[in-house]
């Protein structure tokens, strides 16, 4: 596989392979995939989540939170020093 890389990032790929983090380009690019695909991953998955519950609050299918009450359920569930009652 070839892969051209933009003028704009080659200064730093030669300086990380100078700096002898690298041995050549083949490792950087390696090593930037094998950080990045998982990113990219949950990046998916987080933006499905995100869809899904849009289209839930679309259909009704979501209710509204009551935030007051929640916190209030907290501090009712423990005691000065957060310790759980």
């Amino acid at each position: 596989m070839s892969v051209e890389i933009p003028t704009e990032l080659q200064p730093q790929i030669a300086a990380a392979i100078a700096r002898g983090n690298y041995a050549n380009e083949q490792e950087l690019v390696s090593d930037i995939l094998r950080v990045t695909v998982p990113v990219l991953d949950q990046y998916q998955q987080l933006r499905k989540d995100v869809e899904d519950s849009f289209s839930e609050l679309r259909n009704g299918k979501l209710k509204e939170a009551d935030f007051i009450a929640m916190r209030q359920k907290i501090v009712d569930e423990h005691d000065e020093l957060g310790n759980r009652r």
